[in-house]
């Protein structure tokens, strides 16, 4: 009798906290979801068009986020800039659209003080591309860095 009463209070309390549980809300997003979207990143062709392998190139050896338009395509690019070792590093980890900015947010990385690295000039940079909706960007740092210099 103890074990039936013991199932049965188990499997009810089970079931309150799992009808009771909702997902957990996000202080940051908007209540309307319309009104922030995650364009859709186009996935880089094997070649880019030499433009841009161009404005990419010359833009490594500096700390910054830049953007270009090329062909309908926004091109979205974020170099941490000549670093001594290797252990550094830049991911663009989100970008999404609202009404009047893109917000891309970026990743960056640098080895711990105890860490092996090559010993190695690196210039870390990401690229994302996505169709351009013609409005300003917003670059946003997290990890080692807390901002990103802008450049033209």
């Amino acid at each position: 009798m103890f074990m039936k009463a013991f199932f049965v209070l188990m499997l009810a309390s089970a079931f309150f906290v799992l009808t009771g549980c909702d997902e957990p809300v996000d202080p940051l997003e908007p209540d309307d979801p319309e009104e922030v979207t995650e364009p859709e990143e186009i996935e880089p062709p094997d070649h880019l068009p030499a433009e841009v392998e161009l404005w990419i190139e010359q833009s490594k050896e500096r700390f910054a986020a830049k953007t270009l338009e090329h062909e309908g395509v926004l091109y979205l690019l974020v170099t941490y800039g000549e670093k001594p070792t290797a252990g550094y590093a830049v991911e663009i980890t989100e970008i999404k659209e609202d009404d009047d900015k893109v917000i891309v947010t970026a990743h960056f990385t640098e080895p711990g003080e105890d860490e092996m690295v090559a010993q190695v000039i690196t210039y870390p940079f990401d690229l994302a591309m996505i169709d351009d909706p013609g409005l300003p960007v917003e670059f946003v740092a997290t990890g080692a860095e807390t901002e990103i210099p802008l450049q033209e």
